[in-house]
């Protein structure tokens, strides 16, 4: 077996071959055709021939053909009826053929007496000399079917032959080979001129009946299997069964009527549509199949009910069509470019927001002419006020329309480059790793709403779609893991370009967020190392002096007050302390001070090893001053005679109980309405750092404190969000 990159040129090129053969044939034998060397056009009974080529008015009524030898022909206006299998009996189709015959017959004589009526009803005899057909006079509409069918059977081989083993894309070659049988014999035939040997008209209008089978036995089949398998394969047999039974009926004129064709290729249509409802049910829980599909079922749903709901429909039901079916063939190219794009999945998902532009524009521009013909033939008005009053109530009504559901379906809140900012500072100035992982996180939550989000070892260096719009891979912002985000909006779209670049801004301001952070650190670092060194050699130096020259009562405050620059220049300078040597230093100041003051102190220490923990400079700056003041209350209010304070890790952080055999405290100060500072402080300086504090006055005062030994979040200040308003992309 021939490896796929050796097997797709071989495709392409008989593909290439087969349309060029089929082109050119039809050219030689529209070359060859001969005509009367003016157009002929059907007006109910009569033909109607432009007789400008014979010096006479445009517009001249064709009665009859004779020549030598020949009896005269004349001339209804089935003769020049383009499409023949709008007939209604296989009688009058057959009669169809022998009239063609007598008149192909006309053409091949030397000279031909032709008898034309003008608008007065005066007669004239034309001696017309037929010729082979000139490329250049061929109309518009011939070329627009020529070169449908060729768009259509390169577009369907050239998937074909990217995936020449897969079911689906034989399928749409299938179909494309038919839209070229379609095509091609359609615009040979009903451009004729006036006759075609009824052999070659037979041979023409079966290929082009074959041709219509194929297209939607192709389409039919494909929807069956893609882009989900509704059916097994085994019942794709049943179509080529069906389809062959109708087709040789069709063509040997049996059980069938000739009329029965037009019903068949519009049961076809409905079928094919049916078969888009079940697929899009099928794919609700699949976001890339339902994408492939928004695409694919659009372009095929447009072009197929352009062609059999404008241009067959009406000649079904008796009613003037108000498509041609030459220029409406033309929209099947809509199918071969949108199912080309889908059965590749090629940047698929840069194409969904357009598709549902293309269905809403597509359904104005159709309503726009229904209501024009609506106007024209119920009301009986002129074309212009038609046309303009059709203008008037799609404009007012459908486009409004049109754009609020648009609205409601893609459009989400449009979110301003401030509110990004914020969020980005927000992120990067976290106070820990941990919690700045997490409202990145958050972010990207509110932005995207994927169903997962997945860390990932390594990540790229910039956003990237994954997996056909599945995922969105991020690198490592500001210190977070990389990060896979999968099934945005709750799966129910795809990544497109435009979150992609959202995601980059985002990472853009993130990290000039962070930049901005690390200045900032920066500056309060050399900020504070210069405070400290203020402080240590010019206050710390003074105070040094002091201690020498000072007496023993005023030796103990400027030790302490040495101590506390100690402790503010280690805070400054970024330096942690242990908690054994922070619990130490608070047992020997508390000690000495209540030795001072006459009352009992009872510290015991805790059991066992204290482990390593390292504290923050807030938190045992925060530790000394509560203990400080907790310790200035007893003396200065208690009327204590001894106070026991009891130190405990537990896994809330540090838990210390301070007791003493006092008066208590009043109802107003625990209440914190009364004149006093210190308790009010107190409270506020343990909530502000995540830690607790609780009083209990009986017998004595019983104060229970907790503080965290690693610092978390601030809490925001009463009024202020705590997160920004939901954000939801607007892409």
């Amino acid at each position: 077996m021939l490896r796929l990159p050796l097997l797709s040129p071989f495709i392409i090129a008989a593909v290439a071959a087969f349309a060029a053969t089929a082109s050119a044939l039809i050219l030689f034998l529209a070359a060859n055709t001969p005509w009367l060397g003016t157009r002929l056009t059907q007006a109910d009974e009569i033909v109607l021939m432009d007789g400008r080529p014979f010096g006479l008015e445009p517009s001249l009524v064709l009665d009859s053909l004779a020549a030598d030898g020949l009896p005269k022909v004349d001339i209804v206006g089935r003769d020049v009826l383009a499409e023949p299998d709008s007939l209604y009996t296989f009688a009058e189709l057959n009669a169809f053929y022998q009239r063609q015959d007598q008149l192909f017959g006309l053409l091949l004589q030397p000279e031909v007496i032709a008898k034309v009526r003008d608008q007065t009803g005066a007669a004239h005899h034309l001696t017309i000399k037929p010729s082979a057909t000139p490329l250049w006079a061929l109309p518009v509409s011939f070329w627009v079917q020529f070169f449908t069918g060729l768009i259509s059977i390169i577009i369907a081989g050239w998937v074909w032959a990217l995936r020449p083993n897969q079911l689906a894309p034989t399928l749409f070659a299938i179909s494309g080979l038919g839209v070229l049988m379609v095509t091609l014999t359609s615009a040979y035939y009903a451009h004729r001129g006036l006759a075609l040997p009824s052999q070659t008209y037979q041979l023409m209008l079966s290929v082009n009946h074959l041709g219509i089978f194929l297209f939607g036995g192709g389409l039919i089949g494909m929807f069956l299997i893609y882009p989900r398998q509704l059916v097994g394969l085994r019942w794709l047999y049943a179509i080529p069964v069906v389809f062959g039974a109708l087709y040789l009926g069709d063509t040997f004129q049996l059980v069938l009527e000739a009329e029965h064709f037009y019903l068949i290729t519009m049961l076809i249509t409905v079928t094919i549509l049916g078969l888009i409802v079940a697929q899009w049910w099928a794919t609700r829980a699949s976001p890339p199949d339902r994408a492939v599909l928004g695409w694919l079922g659009l372009s095929v749903a447009i072009s197929v009910s352009l062609f059999c709901f404008l241009s067959i429909a009406p000649t079904v039901l008796g009613l003037n069509s108000p498509l041609s079916q030459h220029y409406a063939a033309g929209a099947i190219v809509i199918i071969y470019v949108g199912l080309a794009l889908g059965l590749r999945r090629y940047r698929l998902f840069e194409l969904g927001g357009w598709a549902y532009r293309i269905l809403y524009y597509t359904f104005g521009a159709f309503l726009l002419l229904v209501l024009d013909g609506l106007l024209i033939t119920g009301l009986n008005m002129e074309l212009a006020p038609a046309l303009a009053t059709s203008l008037l109530l799609v404009g007012l009504v459908y486009l409004p329309m049109r754009d609020w559901l648009w609205h409601k379906i893609f459009t989400r809140s449009r979110i301003e480059q401030h509110e990004l900012f914020s969020e980005a500072m927000d992120v990067a100035f976290a106070p820990t790793p941990d919690e700045r992982s997490l409202r990145w996180r958050g972010l990207l939550q509110r932005l995207f709403d994927p169903l997962e989000t997945e860390e990932v070892a390594e990540g790229p260096p910039s956003p990237m779609i994954e997996e056909e719009g599945q995922v969105l891979e991020l690198p490592s912002v500001v210190g977070t893991p990389a990060l896979k985000l999968r099934y945005p909006f709750a799966g129910t779209d795809l990544f497109q370009p435009a979150q992609q670049t959202l995601a980059t801004q985002l990472i853009a301001l993130t990290e000039r967020a962070e930049e901005s952070r690390e200045a900032y650190m920066r500056g309060v670092s050399e900020e504070r190392r210069r405070m400290a060194r203020d402080l240590h050699d010019d206050v710390g130096a003074r105070l040094l002096t002091g201690l020498h020259t000072a007496d023993d009562r005023t030796r103990p405050v400027i030790q302490a007050a040495l101590a506390d620059i100690r402790s503010i220049v280690s805070g400054l300078a970024g330096d942690e302390a242990s908690l054994e040597r922070v619990l130490a230093e608070m047992r020997h100041e508390t000690a000495r001070r209540l030795e001072a003051a006459g009352i009992e102190f009872d510290c015991p220490a805790p059991d066992g090893d204290l482990p390593d923990v390292r504290l923050d400079y807030r938190i045992h700056k925060a530790m000394t001053s509560t203990v400080r003041e907790i310790v200035s209350n007893a003396i200065r209010h208690s009327g204590a005679t001894r106070l026991t304070v009891l130190p405990e890790l537990s896994d809330r952080g540090l838990l210390m109980r301070f007791e003493d055999n006092g008066r208590g405290i009043p109802d107003a100060a625990m209440s914190g309405n009364g004149d006093g500072f210190g308790l009010r402080s107190l409270r506020q300086r343990i909530i502000d750092l995540g830690g607790t504090i609780h009083f209990e006055t009986d017998k004595g005062t019983v104060i229970t404190i907790t503080l965290p030994l690693r610092l978390s979040a601030r809490p925001p200040e009463p009024g202020v969000p705590s997160t920004a308003a939901r954000l939801d992309s607007a892409l």
